[in-house]
């Protein structure tokens, strides 16, 4: 653990004294990454965490002090006590952005120490998160050879991308072209089919949901007709692949913006989308009732009244399907739940029998 003395006096170096602060930087790397294997073995408690943080506040603010050249220092060994998330946090501190050149005039050029730790980061297998194109995007052109190779490092590297991330640099892509930036390409697909393969939890956020009509954009460029635009057809399939694990609100936002152009709600396409939501709303409420508690029932069952009021809306007897592919599964697979069903029995009553004379 760092003591505090020893924080209090660091705050006292000056910029001429960069020898002590690197080697005072060099000491704080490893007392903290020790911690972190001692954390890694041992329960980790809040007061632990609220002190990690202290102390990597501190380690950053070293670097800070030593400018550029201490990434040099975190290089090769910060994926054993930072996080991605951590190491773009510290990049962004310690090294400014470049200045626009003045007209004819030459471009700075990026030291090697921050290069060499943005290639790094991005071909590293930890986790990225949604803001991962930041270094990207920051520090580098897109005419800059060095930009390409990076691009080409998250495309091989892409299972570890938060869909977000996928998303943006798909939108990078494209506002790169010099030409035709608002139809799709097979580059740009396949970058958005990565996202949607890594896309994952319960619900999908705003700003996916504008990436989605970004794409939905992109891919009916053809405004007169768009079915018939090329990536159409490969942008329905990939929201109805089997077995997929794509959110109920991607499929409901290209559901509205089907709505704008009359004849794709016409289009076999759209009762496509729409049983692919039915299948959705299935695996979501059956497994959410599979880990709920009884005061959990009611919102739930509440969820599935406004999900039945979009399946009206979107499918063809979308009441009916509802009831038969989503409730009466739950009916099958909780009938032990006396609670649950009585609560379903209210909102979701059950057809009268006929009976045969």
């Amino acid at each position: 653990m760092i003591s505090k003395e020893l924080r209090i006096h660091a705050w006292q170096l000056k910029p001429a004294d960069s020898a002590v602060t690197e080697a005072l930087l060099r000491f704080v790397i490893h007392v903290y990454r020790e911690s972190q294997l001692v954390h890694v073995r041992d329960s980790f408690d809040k007061d632990d965490e609220k002190s990690e943080t202290v102390e990597r506040e501190f380690m950053f603010s070293l670097a800070h002090k030593l400018g550029v050249r201490s990434l040099a220092i975190f290089s090769e060994i910060w994926q054993e006590f930072l996080t991605c998330e951590q190491l773009q946090q510290l990049v962004v501190m310690v090294a400014p952005a470049a200045a626009e050149p003045e007209v004819g005039g030459a471009a700075e050029s990026l030291s090697p120490e921050l290069i060499k730790i943005i290639e790094e980061f991005y071909d590293c297998r930890l986790f990225h998160v949604e803001d991962s194109c930041l270094l990207l995007t920051k520090y580098l052109k897109p005419n800059d050879t060095e930009y390409s190779k990076i691009v080409g490092m998250i495309l091989d590297n892409s299972e570890h991308y938060h869909s977000e991330a996928l998303f943006h640099l798909a939108q990078l892509m494209a506002s790169k072209r010099r030409c035709r930036r608002d139809l799709m390409d097979s580059d740009i697909f396949a970058v958005i089919t990565k996202a949607f393969d890594n896309l994952s939890g319960t619900s999908a956020p705003g700003k996916m949901l504008d990436q989605v009509d970004w794409m939905f954009a992109m891919c009916t460029g053809n405004r007169r007709d768009p079915a018939r635009s090329p990536f159409y057809a490969k942008m329905i399939n990939l929201l109805c692949r089997p077995g997929d694990g794509t959110h109920r609100e991607v499929l409901l936002r290209v559901l509205q913006r089907m709505e704008s152009q009359p004849s794709l709600m016409k289009h076999p396409t759209a009762a496509q989308l729409g049983l692919t939501l039915v299948s959705g709303y299935r695996k979501y409420f059956t497994g959410r009732f599979h880990v709920c508690g009884h005061a959990a029932y009611a919102g739930i069952i509440a969820e599935m009244q406004r999900a039945r009021l979009e399946c009206r809306h979107y499918v063809k007897n979308g009441e009916v399907v509802f009831d038969n592919e989503v409730v009466d599964l739950i009916r099958r697979s909780h009938g032990t739940k006396k609670k649950l069903m009585k609560l379903l029995s209210v909102d979701f009553p059950e057809p009268a029998k006929t009976v045969s004379p």
